[in-house]
């Protein structure tokens, strides 16, 4: 104890000289906007690095099972391509078609950083601005929903998991196309909430929700869940029901960024209505 009171009596001053220093730097960021973006970008981009670095690291050790995990989703995506049906007839298709075109892009993507035990969930990705991802992207793995961009950086970006608070998905019944709405409220990160299900709509366990199509995030069809169970509400106008999502999200390795080519023209289309209404 005499030699720490000796210490602080002999550096009193660098102390505080770094103390007030500390202060004046808080007063700075907290007070001004520019500097403060500019602290925001740059510690993540510090947190990107670090976090890559001991991604590879762990990566390293769980190669077998990521090999399994992508080998599972390549199973999948070669069952759905042109070569694995029978032709039935003898229309032929050729990739310039002007009546087919490519709609979505994709860019595979590394997971670096996830919370799955937090009410607002996020994770960190090794793409960003450099190769060509933006904010409100759709994120999936293989046809699972993962989440959508919410913050980007060169190298690096940030994406609202499904498990948030803030995380509202527009799904479907795939046996009858009726509209619902998908939410997570915390708990397991294997359950969660299908709201506003029409009163004439008859639920069965296992019932599958996909995609409606309807938002700027998802294309339509992809897996959100099946139906684990349901509530009829009595007195109230729509019934209720717990959805297991498809998507693991405790185990996400690679993982895939949406690319909508056609946005740009969603949105101009967008934009003139809103013009026309006023």
């Amino acid at each position: 104890m005499r030699y720490l009171l000796y210490f602080l009596r002999k550096h009193y001053i660098y102390i505080l000289f770094l103390v007030l220093e500390v202060i004046s730097l808080l007063l700075l960021f907290n007070n001004n906007a520019y500097q403060n973006s500019a602290l925001t970008y740059a510690s993540n981009g510090f947190a990107g690095t670090v976090l890559n670095v001991s991604s590879n690291i762990s990566e390293y050790f769980s190669l077998r099972r990521v090999n399994r995990i992508l080998a599972e989703d390549n199973a999948k995506l070669h069952s759905t391509r042109s070569e694995a049906f029978y032709k039935a007839d003898t229309n032929s298709f050729y990739q310039h078609d002007t009546l087919y075109k490519l709609e979505y892009r994709y860019i595979a993507a590394r997971v670096i950083s996830n919370s799955t035990n937090k009410r607002n969930n996020f994770i960190m990705l090794n793409k960003g601005h450099r190769q060509g991802i933006e904010n409100h992207m759709g994120v999936i793995m293989g046809d699972r929903i993962v989440g959508q961009v919410v913050s980007v950086s060169d190298h690096f970006c940030w994406v609202m998991s499904l498990l948030n608070k803030d995380s509202r998905i527009s799904g479907k019944f795939r046996k009858n196309n009726q509209l619902v709405n998908i939410e997570w409220n915390g708990g397991s990160y294997h359950i969660g909430d299908v709201k506003e299900i029409p009163k004439h709509v008859v639920i069965h366990k296992g019932d599958t929700i996909i995609t409606s199509g309807n938002s700027d995030i998802f294309p339509e069809g992809l897996l959100i869940g099946t139906i684990e169970d349901f509530t009829i509400a009595q007195e109230e106008n729509f019934n209720y029901a717990s959805i297991r999502f498809a998507t693991d999200f405790n185990s996400l390795s690679f993982v895939e960024v949406l690319i909508d080519l056609m946005r740009k023209e969603k949105e101009d289309l967008k934009n003139s209505f809103k013009t026309i209404e006023k």
